[in-house]
């Protein structure tokens, strides 16, 4: 009988891995509670393509001294305008804090119910709270780097566009803007590669820091050895759990959540904009604030029907990472709860 060949040794183990986690996902219903915090943060808010289109006419004009009194709304509303910016920025962080908080309590979980143990979400919390610093430091650390190359990107595109519409010969102008795009494009690309190379290796380095408990420039070390040995194995995970299971599900709940928000801007459209007349300004940022606690309450849904989705894909990546780290291997039957 033919030996299988790596490829096929690589697919059995990930159709085993998705069994075993769907199973594990099923029985320890308790981390889908971890999996909704972690959904927090997946950035499922719903987006919008295209124009509205609801039958009715936008405002025909605005009425004269809009633009001085808009001027004169925001001189005496800038310190609301200011807290209210300040208050979006510390809730994103808020959220993205408590998402990771719940990631580090899902990984611990999908450990336990791994290993045979049945999970206690307070023993969980405890130990993903005093592990938060070092999720934290990995966290930032391979954050940092997307982030300045994101920067110099923008700012090299930016200064080659200006460079286009500075030149005087409309054929040195047409030139200069089609390289930028074909740089735009190249360095596009090398970002998403970047983006996707740190994801892989946060996966790993989270569970090093976790399963195997480990400060987080030992985790960092770690992620990055395993994640260079069982780079095809990584790979084929990577595009089954997070591109195909995790990316499709988040883009249909995002899609379906469109619906909602265009029926409420189409609503609350009608009810300031329906006469057709002049606008003002304060009817405009009461339009605008509908259309924002309106996505902010879909942000909020949208995680209920994805956690156990994030908690499914937290629970095969942990299987894999035990696997390629040579951990015990899972039980073959679930034990019962008594």
């Amino acid at each position: 009988m033919p030996l299988p060949n790596p490829e096929q040794e690589i697919a059995m183990e990930l159709g085993e891995w998705l069994s075993r986690g769907l199973q594990l996902t099923w029985r320890y219903k308790t981390l889908w509670i971890f999996g909704f915090l972690t959904a927090l943060g997946a950035g499922g808010s719903p987006r919008l393509q295209g124009r509205l289109n609801l039958g009715a006419q936008p405002p025909t004009s605005f009425p004269p001294g809009f633009e001085r009194a808009l001027q004169r709304w925001v001189e005496q509303n800038w310190p609301l305008l200011l807290l209210a910016l300040l208050g979006f920025v510390v809730f994103a962080l808020l959220i993205q804090l408590v998402a990771l908080w719940g990631q580090g309590a899902l990984i611990l979980g999908s450990g336990e119910a791994a290993g045979g143990r049945s999970p206690a979400p307070g023993v969980l919390a405890r130990r993903a709270t005093a592990r938060l610093l070092r999720l934290i430091g990995i966290m930032v650390l391979l954050g940092a780097p997307g982030f300045l190359i994101a920067l110099v990107f923008l700012l090299a595109i930016l200064g080659g566009f200006l460079l286009a519409f500075t030149q005087q010969t409309e054929a040195v102008r047409i030139a200069t803007v089609f390289m930028v795009v074909l740089a735009m494009l190249a360095l596009l690309g090398c970002l998403l590669i970047l983006a996707g190379a740190l994801h892989l290796w946060s996966r790993l380095a989270l569970r090093a820091a976790l399963l195997e408990d480990l400060p987080w420039i030992a985790a960092l070390r770690r992620g990055l050895q395993i994640g260079l040995r069982r780079i095809g194995s990584l790979l084929l995970v990577w595009l089954v759990l997070d591109i195909g299971v995790l990316g499709v599900t988040t883009f249909i709940l995002s899609f379906l959540a469109a619906i909602p928000l265009l029926a409420i801007g189409g609503v609350a459209f009608l009810a300031f904009f329906g006469s057709g007349g002049p606008a003002d300004p304060s009817t405009i940022v009461r339009f605008v604030l509908v259309i924002i606690l309106t996505a902010l309450c879909l942000s909020v849904l949208i995680p209920l029907p994805l956690a156990p989705v994030i908690t499914f894909v937290e629970t095969v990546w942990t299987l894999a990472y035990r696997s390629w780290i040579g951990g015990p291997a899972p039980a073959e039957e679930i034990p019962q709860t008594p």
